[in-house]
Formats: structure tokens, C-alpha cells, sequence
């Protein structure tokens, strides 16, 4: 098979004859021999049994569980070629789904390091293996330690090894790290409750002092349930002249080495009267952006995070910033008619609400800053803003996960003058 380019899913697109195949572990340009690994309707999965003619992008994965652990996708190809391959599928999708043409490019923000980024990771616990799942099954691949993540947490998974050996029924382990002062937080997920006094033990006697908090916690699908903690609850970071207090339970970004590279992308050029902040987090983008305008304010559904916003305002001394806890929907259903100059929006992965959409398109915000991380729902999204009377001033590749296929991305939206 003649591979093409990558697509999103991190596959190479193949074709023979009208057939359409998606290749795991191929790269841009190159010949591969593959084996067919499932039939659909309009294309077919398939895998490299053999690189018959390799991509001059094509490199040997530093990983040694690469191909059997399912965290990443692109391992096996140059990180600049990684870029410009996700640059190609964020333009591609907004063509696609979006039906926007020619959409303008800015210069993509890479990630400072492509391995040792990550300060946050959930790990799979099964059978006393930890790690992550196998590609597309619920087996976990037990890993000694992962390139992506931050070495410090990678120091952390000898001792978290141990603790796993005296939880019964452990599910997950979820560690949070803080750079600016080596120090964790981390979860136990389990479907009954640890004793306390025998993790309070644990924490003591089986993990360093670095850890400085540990939880008990139980999961439903993807919802997170606090059965209690022991120890400090909170971490704090640096951003450049801003610092941030995190808690266990709220949001941050994963990608240290993009922090504030991101925060200038979002900020640059920015100015308003009145703003909001929708999928606000703990205040990553807000308090920066509140150096920029009159009064801006901010909202996310996590009661954590907004506490954890509201601290940090004053933490930072901005006192032109005001949190609450609200969906997106409720918060913007609640500024309507208002004058707004601009609206930032970060939502999950399914993207906005149709219900929000049409509120922005009513409201007629000035700006709109659309930082997303599925280009599908992106594009989705911006065709009806568009049709609601927005110009896309430019769309730019953040690369926040590098060796995985996911696509995280800003969009610039001006209203357009009647």
C-alpha cells in the first residue's frame, strides 16, 4: 500500500482502487505492507505488517512499548513532520465539515519539548500491571516508565507500584505534579472505599514526602467521586509572572512547556470593555486576559475550579475579574443582551451546545477566541458561526499532546460590520 499522508486517528490513508484504507503505525510517503485488521461499509482498518519503502519522516520510536501500549500514535514519526501533518488535518477538517475554504494559517505553537511534557496522567491499574491500555482494548500494557510524561512522575511509579500491591481492587492512579515545587497530588480510584487509616499508612510509609496529598475516589464512566483526602488538597504552578493555585479536582493544562506560549496566542493583541470566559478552568486564560480590558468574567460547571479561579484572582491582585459556577449555556443564557466585546470559548470535545451557538450568534459578541481540541466538532461549530455572521480571521495549531494524534487548536472570529 502507497501511503498518502496521516489523518486524524493518527493512521495513514491508503487507497486501492475506491477502497479506502487507514493504517496503523504508517507514515507520509512511504510503501507498507499491511494486514487487514477490520471491514467497514466505505473503508477498511488496517495495520504495517512491513515498511516496504520508507518515509524520509520516518524514525525509530524511542518507546520500547510503542505499538503495544495504546497512549500514543505517531511515535514513529520526526516531530516536525508530526506538525505539519496535524496542520494538514485542522485545515482539511475546516474544509471538510466546516465548508471553509482557504482558511489562513497562523504559525503553530510546538510544543517546547515533544517528550517529558506531561504533568498530569491517569494510569490503568489491572491485575497488578499499571500503565495504559492496549490499542483500542482494556488490557493494560505495564510500562516501567513513559517518555511523555515529566520524569519526575516517572520517578513516582516505583513507589505508586508498591501501593498498588496493598489496594485491593485499584482501578486507577491519577497524579498531578506542580515543577515550580516538586511536589504531587495523587488519586486512588477504586470501586470500594480504601480504609483510611490504612492509606494515611500508605501515603506514610510507601510514597515519598513529595507526595503531599492522596485521595480515595470511585468512578462512574468518566465522573470522578471524592470519598475523602488526606494532606494538602491544593498545588501551585508558574506562568511566567503569573502563579496559579490547582486543585485535585480542577483543570489544567497538561503540557508545561506550552503555558505560556499559549496564554500570549490567546492574549496577543486583545482589548475589550466586557468579556467572558466560558470552560474557564481555574483562571489560566482569564486572569491573564484581564490585564487587557475593563472587566471580564468567568464561568465553568466544576465547583472546584472556580474556587480555585476565584483564589487566584486575588492571588494575581485582579480585582476586574469575577468567577461563578455556570454551564455555558446558563452563563451566556444570563448575559443576554448585554454588550460584549469578546467571548472566549474552550469547551470539551463534543464541542458547543447548538443552544449555544445560537446565544453567541444573538448576543453578536466583537470577538470570539474558540480554543478547541477536536477539529471535527470545531469545524461543525465555526460553519454556523460563520452562517451567524462571523469572518475566521485565521485558525492556529496548538500542539499540546506531540507523539499522539490528537489536534488542539485556536480560532480567531471577528463580527462581521453590517
Amino acid at each position: 500500500m502507497s501511503i498518502e499522508k496521516l489523518v486524524y486517528g493518527g493512521y495513514g490513508l491508503a487507497r486501492q482502487g475506491s477502497r479506502v484504507f487507514l493504517v496503523r503505525y504508517a507514515a507520509p510517503r512511504e510503501l507498507v505492507d499491511a494486514e487487514v485488521l477490520e471491514e467497514k461499509k466505505d473503508y477498511s482498518y488496517a495495520q504495517v505488517r512491513e515498511v516496504v519503502i520508507p518515509s524520509e519522516v520516518r524514525r525509530t520510536p524511542p518507546c520500547p512499548y510503542y505499538g503495544i501500549c495504546g497512549g500514543c500514535q505517531i511515535q514513529h514519526v520526526e516531530y516536525p513532520a508530526q506538525v505539519e501533518s496535524k496542520e494538514a488535518i485542522l485545515l482539511e477538517t475546516l474544509k471538510r465539515i466546516g465548508r471553509i475554504e482557504n482558511p489562513r494559517l497562523l504559525d503553530s505553537l510546538r510544543s517546547g519539548q515533544e517528550f517529558g511534557y506531561r504533568i498530569r496522567v491517569q494510569l490503568k491499574v489491572r491485575n497488578g500491571h499499571i500503565g495504559f491500555f492496549r490499542f483500542g482494548e482494556r488490557e493494560v500494557v505495564d510500562v516501567a516508565e513513559c517518555p511523555v510524561l515529566h520524569r519526575r512522575i516517572n520517578d513516582l511509579l516505583g513507589p505508586l507500584r508498591e501501593c498498588a500491591r496493598h489496594i485491593r481492587e485499584l482501578q486507577e492512579i491519577h497524579v498531578t505534579y506542580s515543577p515550580l515545587e516538586d511536589r504531587f497530588l495523587v488519586k486512588f480510584v477504586t470501586p470500594t472505599e480504601i480504609d483510611r487509616a490504612f492509606l494515611k499508612a500508605l501515603k506514610e510509609d510507601c510514597l515519598p514526602p513529595e507526595v503531599v496529598g492522596v485521595g480515595d475516589y470511585s468512578k462512574l464512566r468518566t465522573l470522578m467521586n471524592r470519598r475523602y483526602w488526606i494532606g494538602q488538597e491544593h498545588l501551585y504552578v508558574e506562568v511566567g509572572r503569573w502563579r496559579y493555585r490547582l486543585g485535585a479536582d480542577s483543570f489544567f493544562q497538561v503540557n508545561y512547556t506550552l503555558w505560556e506560549k499559549f496564554i500570549e496566542a490567546v492574549t496577543d493583541g486583545v482589548s475589550f470593555r466586557k468579556a467572558l470566559d466560558l470552560h474557564c478552568g481555574v483562571g489560566f486564560f482569564t486572569i491573564p486576559l484581564s490585564e487587557r480590558g475593563n472587566f471580564i468574567e468567568g464561568s465553568d460547571s466544576n465547583g472546584s475550579a472556580v474556587n480555585d479561579a476565584q483564589y487566584n484572582a486575588k492571588l494575581n491582585g485582579r480585582d476586574n475579574v469575577v468567577f461563578v459556577k455556570s454551564d455555558a449555556y446558563r452563563h451566556l443564557k444570563s448575559r443576554g443582551g448585554e454588550v460584549l466585546d469578546l467571548v472566549v470559548l474552550d469547551p470539551p470535545r463534543s464541542g458547543l451546545e447548538s443552544g449555544e451557538v445560537d446565544l453567541l450568534v444573538r448576543n453578536r459578541p466583537e470577538r470570539i477566541l474558540y480554543i478547541s481540541c477536536n477539529p471535527s466538532t470545531l469545524a461543525r461549530d465555526l460553519r454556523q458561526l460563520l452562517r451567524g455572521g462571523y469572518t475566521l480571521e485565521g485558525v492556529r495549531l496548538v500542539d499540546m499532546f506531540p507523539q499522539t494524534y490528537h489536534v488542539e487548536s485556536i480560532s480567531y472570529l471577528k463580527l462581521e460590520k453590517p
